[in-house]
């Protein structure tokens, strides 16, 4: 099977700050261990929204956008694997497949996790996915079926939140809280559920709260009107969490989360915080109780195989997540919607 490539295709090149213009460039031919993808939708993170509003920086001209779904139009030479042309893939971190790292099944901190990175010269660098095609590395492809493109492009932000529940050890039966019920945090309550744990999440604002509630969130506190850490206690029979994901980057969810945990409990930091600010933690406290802290980044190629899968079998319900759909030819608009307060996910389709 083949599929004709046009010569050059758009790409949606961020300028600066507010500034994004569609350029045409080259299309690229697949070299060793890559493949040619035809992009079919792309969602828009906060790493694309921070760049676009200035909130955080970076280096321009940049092509953003890396929860993305496709289909292979071409491998480069010598492919060996099982996927095949016209098979529609979410596109994921890719790895060495012998380091250290790769061999432990740990890929995630292989020094090629993020080899899928493109560069297009004059119009900018970054994963490329406002773009109609990529170049990708073979091993960084996952099928997604025939599930529609705007929920398979999510397969990304999945696959972390099954990577952090994978870290803190949820299993059936789990007491998990997850402060913050932006995108991040449903997530994390959706790969929560979806291991067996009961989830409790604490949010101030009272539509979140509701949008926790459609996806199954088993209890929720509204931090605005009650102690979230009281409330915890009373939720579990007075021993706290044995699992909290703080998926807001701010010392008071940090302060709060770590004290809602129970003995032996894990306390993961999930978001990054943009100001950073300290964390405190007594060492008596972590030794006397045996609890863990960790941090949590990306996923695993097992993580995002799993996200993929469950979105192609249907098992997960990301209706909910999706706000807005919108032409590659409008990424602009798309762009000015994502970074509105208490936005769920803006999808560009090519």
């Amino acid at each position: 099977m083949s599929i004709e490539v046009p010569a050059k295709f758009l790409v949606g090149s961020m300028k600066g700050k507010g500034e994004i213009e569609l350029v045409e460039v080259d299309t690229p031919e697949p070299g060793y261990g890559q493949a040619l993808i035809k992009l079919e939708a792309t969602a828009i993170c906060t790493w694309e929204q921070r760049s676009f509003s200035g909130q955080q920086e970076n280096k321009f001209p940049f092509v953003g956008g890396h929860e993305i779904i496709g289909t292979i139009v071409k491998f480069g030479p010598e492919y060996r694997g099982t996927l095949k042309v016209g098979d529609r893939v979410a596109i994921g971190a890719s790895g060495c497949g012998a380091c250290y790292y790769c061999v432990r099944g740990q890929d995630r901190a292989c020094k090629f996790h993020y080899d899928g990175s493109v560069d297009y010269g004059d119009a900018g660098w970054g994963p490329g996915g406002f773009a109609q095609y990529k170049v990708h590395p073979d091993d960084g492809l996952f099928l997604v079926g025939d599930a529609p493109a705007k929920y398979a492009a999510l397969a990304e932000p999945l696959s972390c939140a099954i990577h952090s529940t994978k870290l803190a050890g949820v299993v059936l039966g789990s007491e998990v809280v997850v402060i913050g019920a932006g995108v991040m945090g449903l997530f994390n309550l959706v790969a929560a559920k979806a291991r067996g744990a009961r989830v409790i999440v604490s949010e101030v604002d009272a539509g979140r709260l509701a949008k926790a509630k459609e996806l199954g969130a088993d209890e929720i506190i509204d931090a605005s009107k009650e102690d979230p850490i009281a409330k915890v206690f009373e939720l579990t029979d007075g021993r706290g969490a044995d699992v909290v994901i703080a998926a807001i980057g701010h010392p008071k969810a940090n302060e709060q989360g770590y004290a809602m945990l129970s003995e032996k409990g894990t306390f993961v930091l999930f978001a990054s915080a943009h100001p950073e600010g300290p964390l405190t933690l007594s060492p008596n406290k972590i030794h006397n109780h045996e609890h863990r802290v960790i941090g949590s980044l990306s996923s695993d190629k097992v993580d995002f195989m799993n996200a993929a899968w469950l979105i192609r079998h249907g098992n997960v319900n990301l209706e909910p997540f999706v706000q807005a759909v919108y032409p590659l030819e409008d990424v602009k608009g798309a762009l000015e919607e994502a970074i509105g307060v208490g936005t769920y996910r803006v999808v560009v389709e090519m």
